[in-house]
């Protein structure tokens, strides 16, 4: 009988050490990046110096901006806030963006038409109740305009902001500072009429000629001349402070005009980081392949 033969122990193959692989992969193009330092270094400098000359040559932008105050429009008598074009600013952004009123604004400005086609913006200025969490106060909003021609780019931002002021108020506010006007004229116009009865009445009762009577009844009329008199200055005096708050509070306003500053379409200190970051990750891929570059081209030439 055939004695079985015990199978053959199978060697363990050892497991790979991933880790030391690693490790000498890490430390072989550490290696490779302090052998040829120089290139990342040279691939930074030229990424600066490319960046540099890049923000050199991009053309020169100028931008105006305009800064409006929308209003805040009351009812008649001036004791409560209605709700009106004046209190929505995005009013403002509607108006300019416009192609009617940029054509109207291009042609005042002397552009050519369609030059204002997306270099117009607006920007919201927040105040400190909008900051505290209050409402009731209407923003200021600056009107930007970006072009190359300075003079002409700040008429633009200007004429702008005329029109956005004429759209806002143009109707409501304008109408009742006309009517104030016509009432304040009115009442001064009353007030001359007034004060001619008054001196006639005065000069009738200093002249002596007349009697007891008469001089009775003209201080009677004197009396009531001076009470409608009071009473028209007291309207006068108050169809003055309506037209006053109408005029610089309800009223918007153009609060600074444009002034065109330079500015570039592209920032040197984004264009000089952009450019460094490049150059110095072509520098390192340049020192980690410089030897294998070298292997093969050795190769190729045997």
């Amino acid at each position: 009988m055939a004695l079985e033969t015990p199978p053959r122990k199978q060697r363990e193959r050892p497991v790979p050490d991933v880790d030391a692989e690693d490790e000498l992969d890490v430390g072989r193009y550490w290696n490779a990046l302090i052998a040829r330092w120089w290139l990342p270094l040279a691939g930074l400098v030229a990424g600066i110096a490319i960046g540099y000359l890049l923000s050199l040559g991009g053309h020169q932008v100028y931008q105006a901006k305009a800064s409006v105050y929308l209003g805040q429009p009351l009812n008649p008598t001036g004791t409560g806030q209605i709700q009106s074009l004046t209190t929505n600013p995005s009013t403002v952004k509607q108006v300019v963006l416009s192609p009617f009123w940029q054509h109207v604004a291009e042609r005042r400005a002397g552009l050519p038409s369609g030059s204002l086609r997306g270099h117009v913006s607006t920007q919201a200025v927040a105040g400190v109740a909008a900051a505290l969490g209050r409402v009731g106060q209407n923003p200021l909003v600056n009107i930007v305009v970006t072009g190359k021609r300075p003079a002409r780019v700040t008429r633009a931002a200007d004429e702008l902001a005329t029109i956005v002021v004429n759209q806002v108020s143009g109707q409501y506010v304008d109408t009742k500072i006309k009517n104030l006007k016509t009432n304040i004229a009115a009442d001064k116009a009353e007030l001359d009429n007034i004060n001619g009865r008054l001196s006639s009445l005065q000069d009738q009762i200093r002249g002596g000629s007349i009697s007891a009577t008469d001089k009775l009844i003209l201080g009677n009329l004197i009396g009531l001349a001076i009470q409608e008199q009071r009473q028209v200055i007291a309207d006068q005096t108050q169809n003055q402070s309506l037209l006053a708050l109408a005029q610089s509070v309800e009223r918007s306003q153009v609060l600074s005009p444009a002034r065109a500053s330079k500015t570039t379409a592209r920032s040197r200190r984004n264009s000089i980081l952009v450019g460094a970051l490049i150059g110095l990750v072509i520098g390192i891929l340049a020192a980690l392949l410089w030897e294998p570059a070298a292997r093969v081209v050795r190769r190729a030439s045997v």
